[in-house]
């Protein structure tokens, strides 16, 4: 009876098979989304697919590399299902790397969509999430490019490399704008992206094939909410120094002021940041220690760098930079928008638990008046493959 039952067992394993399995050739890949505000519906919902034709090279004949449908309606759920009203295949949305939000549907708060995204079984929670800062979002996912022929994968990379070579993206993705906005100690930021150059005829195909293109997509700045709502917007520079606050500083060069409108070039390679915070009488009292690694890129300051003296000058100099424009950055949301991004409360939260409850209902108007201390220590290694300037060693 025993081996009857191992016999039958066995036999399973080769007689099982995927339920769900769908061939290839009857599917889409769905790499982008957009939604605007509609005219007649709610929503307004585009959906980029791939022509995984134009993406082989072996098979490529100079046609467009996706194909974009928009239809509207009430709720994104519906939408989604209904594309194939114009799509021929079965879209697969497991492989969407970016959600394009107009900055009409992020001023009116009307993010009610995140619902089914996170419900979603099949929308994957790290999809970057961006807001358009002029004309609609779908107008991002259509602007073709000669260095990546997907639009969506393209803008996907270049989020990741700009966070990572120059630290602009905060890189929230859904399942971090979602934790932003159920969390009572953090609001959310998104990245902002927009256009730039002729949108009409960045559509084309022709603009993949131009060196200098008539449109591209660039990323802008960030933008601040409170809860669902967007408040407005923050600069590159602010953007970095919000992510300097977070601990998420990879690479970053900075250019520092020295005497006479010179400048000192500094690339940090490495970054770390630890946050402490209490309540004092009600006051958030909030502390950023970072600690920094870097290199001398170029100087014209006029330092001899065969001194270690020198090295300590640029050095402070650094230090008092990023100082600087870190308080700045953090006074300006404090005094525009009075919402705290930085997660502020929730480091309170994690170590002063029980004062936190105290003022965790009206938390952003406790941050409005938070006092932050910071301090900062930088260490310049070295300058490159020279010792001497090229013009100090001019005769």
């Amino acid at each position: 009876m025993r081996r009857n039952l191992l016999m039958c067992m066995a036999l399973g394993i080769f007689l099982t098979g995927c339920w769900d399995q769908r061939e290839l050739s009857t599917v889409a890949i769905v790499t982008g989304m957009a939604v605007d505000k509609g005219e007649s519906g709610r929503f307004q919902l585009s959906v980029l697919g791939i022509n995984a034709a134009e993406l082989n090279e072996q098979t490529a004949q100079g046609n467009s590399p996706t194909a974009m449908y928009t239809l509207e309606g009430s709720t994104l759920a519906e939408l989604s299902q209904k594309m194939n009203v114009a799509f021929s295949k079965n879209l697969v949305y497991s492989h969407m790397k970016v959600f394009v939000i107009s900055k009409e549907i992020a001023q009116e708060g009307l993010l009610h969509f995140l619902d089914y995204l996170e419900r979603n079984r099949e929308i994957r929670d790290d999809v970057n999430i961006v807001v358009a800062k002029e004309g609609k979002a779908k107008d991002i996912l259509k602007v073709t490019s000669i260095l990546q022929k997907d639009s969506a994968l393209k803008l996907d990379m270049q989020l990741q490399q700009a966070r990572k070579v120059w630290g602009l993206h905060p890189d929230v993705r859904l399942n971090d704008l979602i934790d932003a906005i159920t969390s009572p100690g953090r609001q959310p930021v998104l990245a902002v992206v927009k256009a730039k150059g002729d949108v009409k005829k960045g559509e084309s195909v022709d603009n993949m094939k131009k060196p200098e293109p008539d449109a591209v997509i660039v990323i802008d700045s960030m933008a601040v909410f409170k809860d669902k709502k967007m408040l407005g917007f923050l600069s590159e520079e602010d953007a970095r120094m919000y992510l300097w606050t977070q601990n998420e500083i990879e690479n970053t060069t900075l250019s520092v002021p020295c005497e006479g409108k010179k400048f000192s070039t500094v690339k940090i390679t490495d970054s770390k940041t630890k946050l402490k915070g209490k309540l004092v009488n009600g006051t958030p009292e909030i502390h950023i220690d970072l600690s920094m690694l870097g290199y001398l890129m170029g100087s014209d300051c006029g330092y001899p760098l065969d001194k270690p003296d020198s090295y300590t000058k640029i050095e402070k100099l650094t230090e008092k930079y990023v100082e600087e424009h870190i308080a700045e950055t953090i006074k300006k949301v404090q005094q525009d928008y009075g919402v705290d991004i930085f997660g502020f409360g929730e480091v309170i939260q994690r170590q002063d638990y029980q004062q936190f409850k105290k003022v965790k209902d009206h938390w952003d108007e406790a941050f409005r008046n938070a006092k932050v201390t910071i301090t900062t220590d930088v260490l310049i290694t070295d300058a490159g493959i020279r010792t001497r300037g090229v013009f100090d060693r001019i005769k």
